[in-house]
């Protein structure tokens, strides 16, 4: 089955996506074993909506673009924190990835390494909220930045 592109986003097993990568998400979870009807994609809570609220025991929230735009994931993951205690769900925890996923098997690595379960609803410890991020990205653009900072100064 394929992602068709449909405005300015994609149809898939008869739902809309806003991107590919909620496309590749959704693979993902679906990979899992979770029934579509247990995704529950685009959650409302209160004014806003949620990426995915797999078998309501995690949201997750995928938004690699924010690094593409400079913006910061952990303000991004708190304030989105925020509005999940603010409407009761408390103990819930929130997922906030922001890796352009390759494919199912990139997502089933990350999460893995992350140590995120969305089919029981663990996360590491007894967190509330987890970022899922490519460190080596950061570490990589920081050095690229140290680099030309180097080159300028001299």
């Amino acid at each position: 089955m394929r992602a068709e592109p449909v405005g300015n986003g994609y149809v898939y097993d008869e739902r809309y996506f806003n991107s590919f990568q909620e496309v590749q998400c959704y693979r993902y979870l679906k990979h899992l074993g979770i029934h579509p009807g247990k995704v529950h994609h685009e959650y409302q809570v209160g004014g806003s909506r949620f990426d995915f609220f797999p078998l309501r025991r995690v949201f997750w929230e995928h938004h690699p673009i924010n690094l593409k735009l400079g913006q910061d994931i952990y303000r991004y993951g708190k304030r989105r924190r925020a509005i999940l205690d603010g409407n009761g769900y408390n103990n819930v925890p929130l997922v906030v990835s922001d890796v352009m996923f390759e494919d199912v098997t990139d997502i089933c690595k990350a999460m893995s390494d992350h140590g995120v379960d969305f089919r029981t609803g663990e996360v590491p410890g007894d967190r509330e909220l987890v970022f899922v991020k490519r460190y080596e990205d950061e570490f990589r653009l920081e050095m690229l930045s140290l680099i030309h900072a180097s080159l300028l100064s001299d």
